[in-house]
């Protein structure tokens, strides 16, 4: 009797072989053939889950996001539901604290560097992360909305602003630059600027 597959399981084992890859030598190495041997199976395989290196590289970037937003749940559900806690904890999900934490931001570095670079060549590239942008920026602004915020605060304005905040401090975790505890500290800073304690 044939072995069943479960096809699921498979393709998150090759996005798996895909970050192991980029986290030991950059995008660059994750070719249909690396990502074959990484995971122990043919390159057949890999062009039959995902067609192109491209859609390797979106199905990777999805099952990141996935973990990610699994992570940021966790966050959310131990806050008491405010506007601010929620907001908070959504800006601190960036921070590349542990293992899986940092192997996300630096996944979302190697992506994002790959999509500006074929930006350049094809404008239309760069629609996933306009859009992935404004994604944020809206969940942002969501909770800004929320309130209560001092009087006078342009909520729009803070929301493009920590739009940009949270994966720059994630960077800066991440090349040593800043502490976790620092950066959270920067939120928290700035977030008790904008929120009626």
């Amino acid at each position: 009797m044939p072995k069943k597959v479960d096809h699921d399981a498979r393709r998150r084992e090759l996005t798996d072989a895909v970050c192991q890859l980029t986290l030991r030598g950059g995008l660059e190495t994750a070719t249909f053939r690396q990502v074959a041997t990484e995971a122990g199976v043919s390159v057949n395989q890999v062009q039959y889950y995902f067609g192109s290196k491209q859609g390797l590289l979106a199905a990777t970037q999805e099952h990141v996001g996935e973990r990610s937003i699994e992570r940021l749940m966790t966050w959310i559900e131990a806050t008491d539901g405010s506007g601010r806690a929620v907001l908070g904890a959504f800006l601190k999900s960036f921070a590349p604290i542990d293992e899986d934490s940092r192997m996300a931001m630096l996944m979302y570095v190697a992506l994002y560097t790959e999509g500006v670079v074929a930006a350049m060549g094809d404008p239309s590239a760069n629609e996933t992360r306009k859009t992935e942008a404004q994604m944020m920026h809206d969940t942002v602004l969501e909770q800004l909305n929320r309130g209560p915020l001092i009087d006078g605060i342009d909520a729009e304005a803070e929301a493009t602003l920590l739009t940009a905040l949270a994966p720059g401090l994630g960077l800066y975790i991440l090349d040593g630059t800043m502490s976790a505890e620092a950066a959270f500290e920067t939120i928290d800073h700035h977030l008790d600027r904008l929120f009626v304690v």
